[in-house]
């Protein structure tokens, strides 16, 4: 009995120690009823060794969000594959390696009538959601779709994505004018998901890097 589906193929994940701490983001690449297979095409996995305990975040918008623990079997920079894979839990979303930021956005709602734009700012993002400071006010629960460029390599111009998003909290804000929200995916990005997982690539890769230098 596999652990997980077989159409998690592709979906993005996270590769995480036991303490949570960030390993690496790849895509699952197959998934069988003895191992699961995790790739990067940049081969910037870490190396880790054989029966060595890790956790994944997995993210798919269509099937749902699935934490799965299991031990080191292969490992090399561009490939690693799981074995004794169980499922951990579903309530992890918010343990998501997050990205801070500071990015100008917008945000397409809409309340009585036709669509409405505002400008936002996008304060952070991960696999599973983003949070967002406005001066709209919005009820929990209510469906927006967030825009906004993202330059995985950090030059040039961005490509506009579009990432259709459920309120599920709203956040305390020393300013009372604006407003902060937690918003989790909803519906299909899977045009968008190869771009958010660039650019939480680039991300990673700095703050790794920053962890190191301390």
């Amino acid at each position: 009995m596999m652990p997980i589906e077989k159409e998690y193929a592709e979906s993005v994940c996270e590769i995480k120690s036991m303490e949570n701490i960030l390993l690496a983001i790849g895509k699952i690449k197959e998934v069988t009823d003895k191992y699961i297979k995790i790739y990067n095409s940049k081969k910037e996995l870490r190396i880790m060794d054989f029966g060595e305990a890790v956790k994944i975040n997995i993210f798919n918008t269509k099937l749902g969000f699935k934490v799965i623990v299991g031990n080191i079997y292969t490992s090399t920079k561009g490939e690693l594959s799981l074995m004794n894979v169980s499922i951990l839990t579903n309530k992890e979303r918010r343990n998501f390696f997050r990205v801070d930021m500071n990015v100008d956005a917008k945000v397409i709602y809409r309340k009585r009538g036709p669509s409405k734009e505002a400008d936002i700012k996008v304060l952070d993002m991960s696999l599973s959601g983003l949070r967002f400071k406005s001066d709209h006010e919005f009820s929990e629960g209510t469906l927006v779709s967030v825009v906004l460029k993202l330059t995985p390599n950090g030059h040039g111009v961005g490509k506009e994505h579009t990432f259709p998003c459920e309120i599920v909290r709203i956040i305390p804000n020393e300013d009372e004018n604006m407003f902060q929200y937690g918003c989790k995916y909803m519906g299909d990005h899977d045009e968008s998901s190869d771009a958010l997982c660039s650019f939480l690539f680039k991300k990673q890769r700095e703050t790794l890097n920053s962890q190191r230098s301390l």
